[in-house]
This record gives structure tokens, sequence and C-alpha cells, in this order.
């Protein structure tokens, strides 16, 4: 080597456009399966309120622990075509107490063994979305004064109807109870189902305006396509 000249290898760098293919071939990939990802993602934003209808429970739940009214604000991320969720869809659930005292739960579909949805399309309806949030038993209790180990395993259920660039909140909505705890010698005991069904709900949630509707009228029989 002679004085003064230095390998060109240490300081050759790339012109401008150039680089690793490498790497711009897998920036290119994650680009593209991005894209893809959000081809079939829809979001919508679902507010509802209202009352609570009859179950044909001899003590009405919302009776028995004073509950007057519920609101519920859903952020909808649904990817329809690989019939999920996405993990940026949250749901809240707001109860006010007769005594004006409130109490709310904010599901996140990020954790997926707490928040999930069977989505399906319905002939000549459009795309149900049927969401179920798992609430912690501890969260729960405070909103029947109750302790946590008398509450079950409480979930709940909130049905969306997407169609023509729409959502709208659907007939099935509430709270259902599964057997945990000590809930046999509860005064919850009335409003276990015992089979985790969405369907056996305890706690129905009546739209403002739609009146208060008995709920074993009201379900729907979906049809799926395939």
């Amino acid at each position: 080597m002679s004085e003064g000249k230095w390998p060109d290898t240490i300081w050759k760098t790339p012109s401008r456009g150039q680089g690793n293919p490498m790497k711009r071939s897998i920036i290119a990939l994650a680009f593209l399966l991005c894209a893809a990802g959000s081809v079939h993602a829809e979001r919508f934003e679902v507010k509802d309120e209202g009352g609570f209808g009859f179950t044909g429970r001899r003590i009405e739940f919302a009776n028995r622990y004073g509950w007057q009214s519920y609101k519920v604000d859903y952020d909808l991320d649904v990817d329809v075509a690989a019939r999920r969720l996405n993990r940026r869809s949250t749901m809240k659930v707001t109860i006010t107490r007769k005594d004006g005292s409130t109490w709310s739960y904010k599901c996140k579909a990020k954790h997926d063994a707490l928040m999930w949805a069977n989505v399906n399309k319905l002939f000549g309806k459009g795309v149900s979305v049927l969401t179920e949030c798992r609430v912690p038993p501890k969260k729960f209790a405070k909103a029947v004064g109750l302790d946590a180990d008398l509450v079950g395993d409480p979930t709940l259920v909130f049905h969306v109807m997407l169609q023509n660039g729409e959502a709208r909140p659907g007939v099935q909505k509430g709270f259902y109870f599964m057997e945990a705890g000590q809930i046999e010698a509860s005064t919850m005991r009335q409003y276990v189902t015992q089979h985790g069904d969405p369907s056996e709900l305890g706690v129905l949630f009546s739209s403002r305006g739609a009146g208060r509707r008995d709920y074993s009228s009201a379900s729907i029989t979906p049809r799926f396509l395939p």
C-alpha cells in the first residue's frame, strides 16, 4: 500500500438509492402484508344506552341489585374476511345505579382470553358480530356489592349488525354468569347459565326507545353463509 492511500473498502459507501437488497425486500414485504391485512378491516363506533328487559326470573337482576340504566361505547375494528376482532377494538360498559353511583369496565381485544367475537355473514341481513368480554370477578363484584367469590364468572355480551357500511346494536346484549367460586351460596345463583351460553342472559340490556321486551320472544335465529 502506497503512502497516503487507504483501501477503498474502508471508505466506500452505497450511492444514493442503493442499499442492502435483502433489507429492501423485507421492508417491501412487510408493507404489503400490512396493506393486505387492512383490506378487509372495518372500523365502527357503536353507542348504545337504555334500561333492562325481562328475562323471566322471579326477581329481575336489575331490581335486585339496584341497577337503573346502562351505556355501551364500542370502538369496533373487525376483519370480516378473517372473522375476528382486530386488537385495537375496545368496549366500555357503564352501569348507573338507582342511588346515582356508577360502575364501569373497559374490555380490550388485545387481551385475547378476555374479549373475542363470533363474526358471521347472515343471509339477507349483513354481518353479525357477537362480542363477548370476560369481566374479572373482583371488578364485577363492585357492581353488585358482593364478594368476588359470590359473583361466578361474569361475561358481557354485545351484539352488533353490520350492513351497508353502518353498524347498529343487535338484540343480544347483557350479561351471563357461569358457575365459579361460591355462587351457589349467593343471591346470584338464579342467574347462572349451566353451559356458558351467551343466549342465556341473566341481565338483558334494552335500548332506549325500544321498550322493555321479553328476551325469549325477541331472539333471532341466524342463517349462516359459508
